[in-house]
């Protein structure tokens, strides 16, 4: 590893996140970044709700060159090696950033925060659509059958992967082919929807908020940290019932876009209702 390359904890940017949203600094100041750099936000359902990304943003005041080559690298858009968009939490998992900040965003929005999220058309909610259903639904729709030839992936979760060393993580590996929703992803939506939720009764700075959820991971804390309770928060907020419902909902918001998606444009509703049944089955078998 070059000298001076930050390890991919979540500690790394904790500290990127205090120097932008302090003194004066605003919570939508990194979520802004986030959308900007690409890495946050760039499918059809999520921009449906959260809007199209702001311009590529330069190097704020008070962040390094490090460190906004960290940031770049991490909030990047990288569809085929979406492992670069994730960190290692204190809790030992590993967070994919996407879905994570686009729930937080929609959580600060919804609570009052920054411009109304707009209603979509047929009704979803969107700090779900931005989290996991528009995910789950697209990687199930592809995973499913091969009727026009669409290349698809088979696996429709998972895989986990390996860091190269938890001291100084720089290299995630998957173990396994990649799905659009691999375990980091499925993490990272569980606590954007779990972290969104809080939000949407009150907004708080981001690095506040992922400091009382993850914990500071220096081994002071007594009990432990929420985000170790994920499954168990996801799960109450989130019956498979109800993210049926939603995948369901989402497909149907992407149908009503325009041009439709084209993986999308021979699905009947019963292959919708069928999609959504089987991935909120699965998603909650695996991981909740």
């Amino acid at each position: 590893v070059p000298s001076g390359v930050p390890p991919r904890h979540l500690a790394t940017l904790l500290d990127i996140l205090d120097a932008l949203e302090s003194p004066g600094g605003s919570p939508s100041t990194a979520l802004n970044l986030g959308r900007g750099l690409g890495g946050v936000c760039s499918t059809p359902g999520c921009r449906a709700v959260l809007g199209d990304p702001p311009e590529t943003p330069e190097r704020p005041p008070g962040v390094t060159p490090t460190q906004w080559h960290f940031l770049t690298q991490l909030l990047g858009h990288h569809p085929a090696t979406p492992e670069l968009g994730t960190l290692l939490a204190p809790d030992g998992s590993t967070v994919a950033l996407g879905p994570l900040l686009a729930g937080i965003e929609v959580g600060l929005r919804s609570g009052g925060f920054g411009r109304p999220l707009p209603v979509l058309n047929p009704p979803a909610d969107p700090l779900l659509v931005v989290t996991i259903a528009e995910a789950l639904g697209t990687s199930f729709v592809l995973a499913g059958g091969d009727k026009n030839n669409v290349t698809h992936n088979v696996t429709a979760l998972g895989p986990d992967g390996c860091w190269d060393n938890v001291e100084n993580p720089q290299n995630y590996t998957p173990r396994g082919p990649p799905s659009l929703v691999p375990d980091p992803v499925a993490i990272g939506a569980m606590d954007g929807v779990v972290l969104g939720t809080q939000l949407a009764r009150g907004p708080l700075p981001v690095a506040q908020l992922l400091r009382g959820y993850y914990g500071a991971g220096n081994g002071s804390e007594e009990r432990r940290p929420p985000s170790s309770y994920r499954r168990r928060d996801f799960g109450a907020l989130v019956t498979p019932g109800r993210l049926e419902k939603e995948v369901a909902a989402v497909l149907g918001v992407l149908r009503a876009l325009s041009p439709v998606p084209e993986w999308l444009r021979d699905l009947g509703t019963e292959e919708v209702a069928t999609v959504a049944r089987r991935a909120a089955r699965e998603f909650s078998e695996r991981y909740v």
